[in-house]
């Protein structure tokens, strides 16, 4: 059965926004993603997509719920961090046609509108002890300001997150 993203058609603009949708998710208003995308999956990532999902630890169970790595198949930059988050752009990969060897396929085309992968993460205390979860939400600079916020959400946008029950895991380097 195909995975649907925890929400579509929205941008993340703060960790408030962020912790919203982790407690949706707690909550079950909202899916967690319980396993790697699959080739479909990883063809319908969109921008807008958002996928909230819980890091297998070395003391999960084996059958339980969890994620090593998220892949999605892409090439990603260096991440970068602004504030609690990390993004990361899509690399250019040219097509691998046999018989191209073409200078012009080295570059991306004109229209190539690559993907930014925003991530964020935290601690979270669940009915199985500390767990780590993730939220990674993809956008391009074209289309992030035509995308939702969960202010559109109305079950999620209503949501009042009690203070602590999210700890970011970005440890703050103080100067």
């Amino acid at each position: 059965m195909q995975q649907k993203p925890t929400c579509t058609n929205v941008r993340i603009r703060s960790t408030r926004d962020a912790h919203k949708i982790f407690y949706a998710v707690q909550l079950n208003i909202l899916p967690m993603i319980t396993r790697r995308l699959d080739a479909d999956e990883r063809l319908a990532l969109r921008t807008g997509c958002i996928y909230a999902w819980e890091e297998r630890g070395p003391h999960t169970e084996i059958t339980g719920l969890g994620i090593e790595r998220f892949t999605e198949g892409r090439r990603w930059s260096p991440s970068r961090v602004r504030d609690e988050f990390l993004f990361y752009y899509e690399k250019y990969t040219p097509p691998t046609e046999a018989g191209s060897s073409g200078a012009c396929e080295k570059q991306p085309p004109r229209e190539w509108d690559p993907l930014v992968k925003q991530t964020y993460s935290v601690w979270v205390e669940t009915e199985k002890g500390r767990r780590k979860w993730h939220l990674t939400a993809y956008f391009t600079q074209t289309t992030v300001d035509q995308l939702g916020t969960i202010d559109d959400m109305p079950k999620v946008a209503e949501l009042v997150v009690p203070e602590g029950t999210f700890q970011s895991t970005r440890v703050s380097k103080s100067r």
